[in-house]
C-alpha cells in the first residue's frame, strides 16, 4: 500500500470490477487523492486482495446494493463491457458521477441511454479513453485545432496487439469493441464530427482468428475519412511495451497514427526506438505514455486521464477533452462496423 492511498480527505470512490485493469484503477485513483471506500467484483479473492490492498471494509458483488450502504461521490466502471450499460445508470440514479471504462456501452441505444440517465440526475460521466489523454495525441489534437495542418481530409489509425490476449481475453467481445474503439475515438477527437458511414472487412486468410483482424473505413460528416485497422497479431517474440509497468499484463500494444491536412501531415507511433532495453531478458521497447510507473506512482495517461475526471467531477472543469456526446458518437460508429462485418457491405450509423 502506497502512502498515498492513506489519505482520508478528497472525493470517495467505488470502483466496480476489479480485475487487471479496475485494481489498476484503484491503484491509481488513491494515488490521485481519491478515497476508495466500496469495491464490487463477482471473483471472491479478486475482491478480497483489492480490499485488502486500500483497507476498504465495503465489498460486495452487487453494485446496487453497495450502493444502499454506501453513497460515493463517484462510481468507476471496470467491469466486463456486456456490464457498462447497467452499472453506470445504477450509479447514475444513486446520484453518483460516473467514469466508465471504454466502451461506455455496447450498443447506441444504451450509450444514450447513460446520457439521458446522466442528464436527468445532473450528474456527469466520463468515458475512458485513454488514448486521447496520451502526450503525443494530445500534442497532435492541438496541432490539429490551430491549424498546423491546414484543413483536415483524411486519418489513418492502426493498432496491433500481442497474438496470446486474443487467445486469453480478446474474444470475450468481439474486438472492434476492444481495440477498434479506441481509434474510432481518436478519429472523433481529431475530426469533431459524427461518423455518418462505414464499411469493414475482417481477414478470411485469418481462419479461427479472423475477428482479431479488422479493417473500416469510416466517412464523417464534415468530409473527412478515417482508415481504422486492428490486429492481434503480434507474436511472443515481439517487443515488449507492458511487461514491467503496473498493469499485470506481458506483451505489446502497437500503434500509429497519421493527421493529413491541405497544409501538412502529422504522424505518430507508440512504439518507436526512443527507448530500447536490450537484455538477456530480450528485448523491450516499454510504453511510456499509457501508464509508466513514474516516481512509484502511476503516470502517464492515465493519470492525466483521472485528473481530469476528477476536475470534472468536482465542478472545476468543463466535460470538454471528453465530452459524453463523443462517446456515444464513438457507440454509434463502433456498433456500424460489427454490423458492417455481419452484412458484407457499407453501413449508415444508427441515430436517434
Amino acid at each position: 500500500m502506497t502512502g498515498a492511498a492513506d489519505r482520508t480527505t478528497g472525493p470517495t470512490v467505488a470502483i466496480a470490477g476489479v480485475g487487471r485493469f479496475g485494481a489498476l484503477h484503484a491503484r491509481a485513483w488513491a494515488e490521485a487523492g481519491a478515497r476508495i471506500v466500496g469495491l464490487v467484483d463477482p471473483d471472491a479473492d479478486r475482491l478480497a486482495g483489492t480490499a485488502r490492498a486500500h483497507r476498504v471494509e465495503r465489498t460486495g458483488t452487487d453494485l446496487a446494493a453497495l450502493l444502499d450502504q454506501v453513497r460515493p461521490d463517484i462510481v468507476v466502471v471496470a467491469s466486463d463491457e456486456a456490464s457498462h450499460a447497467g452499472l453506470a445508470v445504477t450509479a447514475l440514479t444513486a446520484g453518483c458521477h460516473v467514469f466508465v471504462e471504454k466502451p461506455l456501452a455496447l450498443s447506441a441505444a444504451d450509450a444514450w441511454r447513460i446520457a439521458d440517465t446522466a442528464r436527468a440526475h445532473d450528474r456527469q460521466v466520463v468515458a475512458g479513453h485513454i488514448s486521447r489523454f496520451t502526450a503525443q495525441m494530445s500534442r497532435m489534437r492541438a496541432g490539429v485545432e490551430r491549424g498546423a495542418v491546414g484543413r483536415l481530409c483524411a486519418l489513418r489509425l492502426r493498432r496491433d496487439f500481442s497474438r496470446a490476449w486474443f487467445l486469453s481475453f480478446g474474444d470475450r467481445v468481439d474486438p472492434v469493441w476492444e481495440s477498434c474503439v479506441h481509434d474510432i475515438d481518436l478519429a472523433i477527437s481529431f475530426a469533431r464530427a459524427r461518423v455518418r458511414r462505414v464499411m469493414a472487412m475482417r481477414s478470411a486468410a485469418a481462419g479461427d482468428a479472423a475477428p482479431s483482424v479488422v479493417s473500416a473505413l469510416l466517412e464523417f460528416d464534415n468530409g473527412v475519412i478515417a482508415t481504422v485497422e486492428s490486429a492481434w497479431l503480434v507474436p511472443a517474440a515481439g517487443p515488449g511495451t507492458l511487461d514491467d509497468g503496473p498493469l499485470d499484463l506481458d506483451g505489446a500494444i502497437v500503434g500509429e497514427a497519421e493527421v493529413l491536412g491541405l497544409d501538412g501531415i502529422l504522424k505518430q507511433r507508440l512504439v518507436s526506438d526512443a527507448l530500447v532495453e536490450w537484455t538477456t531478458a530480450g528485448v523491450q521497447v516499454p510504453d511510456l505514455s499509457l501508464w509508466p510507473e513514474e516516481d512509484g506512482l502511476v503516470g502517464g495517461a492515465l493519470r492525466r486521464e483521472i485528473g481530469y475526471a476528477l476536475a470534472v467531477f468536482t465542478g472545476r472543469r468543463e466535460p470538454d477533452l471528453m465530452p459524453l456526446e463523443q462517446a456515444c458518437w464513438g457507440v454509434e460508429a463502433a456498433e456500424a462496423i460489427v454490423e458492417s462485418l455481419r452484412v458484407g457491405a457499407p453501413v449508415q450509423t444508427a441515430r436517434r
